[in-house]
């Protein structure tokens, strides 16, 4: 009874009223997320280009971006089971350490190959955690400090993974990829560890989702209905299905400009990867504090433009100071989509996160496979500049979209 109370007494943290057991969770956040920070930079700024500079083709790059997508297909499924089961923390943990060993088979068998199978086995494994992960952090932070809470920690990782970048590229254009990769591995699994001792919040009646049972096993059914019954949410279905689009159409050819047509180093790929995460933790910052306070959507709409500003850079100008520019705008586009994605499903539909996030991942996870594939195979065809404009455009399309679908609307709070 006295550790309940303990628990449950109010502190002030960073000017924020929480309890004991929201503060516990809110380190422990922080060093799991500083400890990922090397595996983050690792897989996500460097493992493509690796890959190229081990050999990979064009489709092969193709591949490779589309990985992250691919296991995010199956995600309403497992959305479904996850709310069933009404304990999200293993659907997290269990992938999360079974994937980030995955890391060590490209670090010991370096053929293009095997970077495309650990990465596309790693993504299916990821695509059980995502929707997970998005009812966990609706029981780990509450409600009116999750956005704050979730940006402070990010901007931590972003102010570490600034030096890694650079650190990263100075380390394997020495020594080769191999050891980034081992230390990634090492250092994601000892992350996990940390975050499996988080303590979640116990869920009220009201919290808990209304589970209608009927007579069909197809799960996508009840999930589209929610969809036909929002129409807040189906405006940003739409929006960010063309925007998300347009932005995977041009990831692969990003890696290909900065390491076959550039030929740019690993350093000089650090350097841009330091001006995306110098932009990527101010914005976890800035945006943190405007999810609070102010309405979601002006917030949304900043990241939702920045991935059509990114890929005409690219395809205009195509240097590499359109290469550091971009690498700042992709970084403000992907804090907002990180935190403010989540809040605004957590707003949208409370209880039901992981049903809402497995429809917004799946159409994530057709638009990110088809997107790098198609790019890939065109760009022995077609110029890469007039894809990125084509990618441009699909953003541009998006953003519109979200413009005129909500700039009238009611203020969602």
């Amino acid at each position: 009874m006295e550790s309940e109370m303990k628990s449950s007494r109010h502190i002030m943290k960073f000017g924020m009223p929480m309890t004991a057991n929201v503060w516990r969770n809110a380190r422990i956040d922080l060093g799991a997320s500083c400890l990922f920070s090397l595996f983050n930079v690792v897989l996500n700024q460097f493992y493509i280009a690796f890959a190229i500079q081990q050999g990979a083709s064009n489709l092969q790059v193709g591949l490779l971006s589309a990985a992250p997508a691919v296991g995010l297909l199956f995600s309403p499924f497992w959305a479904t089971w996850i709310e069933k089961a009404n304990n999200p923390k293993p659907f997290v943990i269990i992938p999360n350490a079974i994937g980030r060993l995955l890391l060590l088979l490209p670090a010991i068998f370096a053929h293009p190959s095997v970077y495309v199978a650990a990465v596309l086995a790693f993504q299916l494994l990821m695509g059980i955690q995502a929707p997970a992960y998005a009812a966990l952090v609706s029981r780990i932070y509450p409600s009116d400090l999750r956005g704050r809470l979730m940006g402070y920690v990010r901007v931590a990782m972003g102010i570490i993974m600034i030096p890694l970048a650079y650190l990263v590229g100075t380390w394997s254009d020495a020594f080769g990829p191999s050891g980034p990769l081992i230390a990634a591995s090492i250092a994601g699994m000892l992350s996990i560890g940390l975050f499996n001792s988080l303590k979640l919040a116990k869920q009220t009646a009201q919290d808990k989702p209304i589970i209608i049972k009927t007579g069909s096993r197809f799960p996508l059914q009840e999930q589209w209905k929610l969809v036909k019954g929002n129409r807040t949410l189906a405006v940003f279905l739409a929006a960010t299905t063309f925007t998300g689009f347009g932005n995977m159409l041009a990831n692969p050819l990003y890696q290909i400009i900065q390491v076959d047509v550039l030929q740019l180093s690993n350093v000089q790929i650090g350097y841009a990867r330091v001006a995306y995460f110098t932009a990527l933790l101010l914005t976890f910052w800035i945006a943190g504090w405007m999810i609070d306070r102010i309405d979601i959507k002006y917030t949304l709409l900043c990241g939702i433009a920045a991935y059509a500003v990114v890929p005409m850079l690219y395809g205009l100008w195509g240097d590499y100071a359109s290469v550091i520019t971009g690498n700042a705008i992709q970084g403000i586009g992907e804090a907002i989509w990180d935190i403010g994605i989540l809040a605004f499903v957590f707003r949208l539909a409370p209880g039901r996160e992981a049903m809402v996030f497995g429809i917004h991942l799946m159409l994530f996870g057709i638009r990110g496979t088809l997107g790098p594939i198609l790019s890939a195979s065109l760009s022995s065809h077609v110029s890469l500049s007039s894809l990125l404009i084509a990618a441009s455009i699909c953003g541009w399309i998006g953003t519109m979209l979200f413009l005129t679908g909500n700039w009238k609307r009611r203020r969602l709070t």
